[in-house]
């Protein structure tokens, strides 16, 4: 059987593995380092005498074996020996000085099997030739093990996002919207002054919500349904308000990212739009005539919404926990019209009264 000396660089090993089995298959037998050295043997020794026991000598030309030493002593050794040298071109790299006058087989294209089959005729090979598979590509190897990347890849994420849970958007505190009662007393007085007092009372609950009702700016009732699906990038998951607009109280659980919901209509800015009832998937029929931010459907809602609009008109919901609503009471002050202006109201003065002065007589003297 005619024997095959195979000089390559360790870097090479896997092109040449798979060279050396068809070659096998061929009918040749094929010595290289790999299979045929064993343990305890003396390589300065038994490689020479593998060179000299075989008819052809094939070396791996690359860039690996460009710079290995052994390959250029075992080359050497083959020349002063005279033995048949088949240059493989494995990568295109440089040949060596002594060996640029020999023509190479060029393995470098994708066409292994067309290469391998000239290779053949080089070896003067007149027998049935074998069925030769090529070697598997990178494209190849990727189809190969699609399925376990794709499962390690999904595994990894759901590792994530157990770490890593995505929190959603934090909750907006819904002010309440007490409605403010004033009480007007009449009064009598033409002129009158009033004083109003007010009692101040605590801020309103934070669960007295309100809620609003819409009336179609549209006469018409049966109202086209459009389909859109919920494609932020923020969350995974977003809140359904119950008007269009952050100050409405959450409506439902949080929905999912990726959903795809039925709406009716829109509110007049084409900022919010309003979810139909009669949803095709029933888990979603608490979500029926809530607003989802026109910005959380993705980007494509770019330009006019064909649904019609509708108008606001605010109704306080009342709560189980009761508010104190601030009453203004209008509490009249009584002017008299008209003051008594004190008038000089002449007072009679009796006149002063004489004192009798006793008047002197004459008293005839002793």
């Amino acid at each position: 059987m005619t024997q095959i000396f195979i000089s390559y660089s360790r870097k090479d090993t896997a092109f040449v593995r798979k060279l050396a089995g068809d070659l096998e298959k061929a009918g040749y037998d094929v010595w290289w380092d790999v299979s045929d050295l064993r343990g305890g043997d003396d390589w300065p020794r038994v490689i020479p005498a593998a060179i000299e026991a075989s008819q052809y000598f094939m070396i791996m030309l690359s860039p690996n074996s460009a710079a290995s030493d052994w390959v250029e002593k075992e080359y050497t050794h083959a020349l002063s020996l005279r033995r048949k040298i088949i240059p493989v071109m494995l990568h295109q790299s440089s040949i060596p000085f002594a060996l640029n006058t020999i023509n190479y087989v060029d393995f470098t294209s994708d066409d292994y099997v067309a290469s391998f089959n000239r290779l053949l005729t080089a070896l003067g090979h007149t027998g049935e030739r074998p069925v030769v598979v090529p070697p598997p590509t990178l494209a190849m190897q990727l189809r190969k093990y699609a399925i376990p990347i794709g499962i390690g890849i999904f595994l990894l994420l759901a590792i994530l996002a157990t770490i890593f849970p995505t929190s959603p958007p934090p909750e907006t505190s819904t002010p309440s919207l007490p409605a403010t009662t004033a009480i007007v007393l009449p009064t009598d007085s033409a002129t009158p002054s009033a004083t109003v007092s007010a009692t101040v009372t605590s801020p309103p609950s934070e669960t007295s919500t309100a809620r609003a009702t819409f009336t179609p700016s549209a006469t018409k009732q049966t109202f086209p349904m459009l389909i859109y699906c919920v494609n932020s990038v923020y969350a995974s998951a977003i809140n359904v308000r119950s008007g269009p607009g952050t100050i409405y109280a959450p409506l439902g659980e949080p929905l999912l990212v990726g959903k795809c919901l039925s709406f009716r209509a829109r509110n007049e800015e084409e900022t919010w739009l309003q979810i139909a009832p009669n949803q095709s998937d029933s888990a979603l029929e608490q979500y029926a005539g809530g607003w989802i931010y026109r910005e959380l459907l993705g980007l494509g809602l770019a330009g006019p919404i064909d649904l019609p609009a509708v108008t606001l008109t605010m109704t306080p919901t009342p709560s189980d926990t009761p508010t104190i609503t601030p009453t203004f009471t209008r509490t009249p002050t009584e002017t008299p019209s008209h003051t008594p202006t004190p008038t000089d109201t002449p007072t009679e003065t009796p006149p002063p009264t004489g004192t009798e002065t006793p008047t002197p007589t004459d008293t005839p003297a002793p």
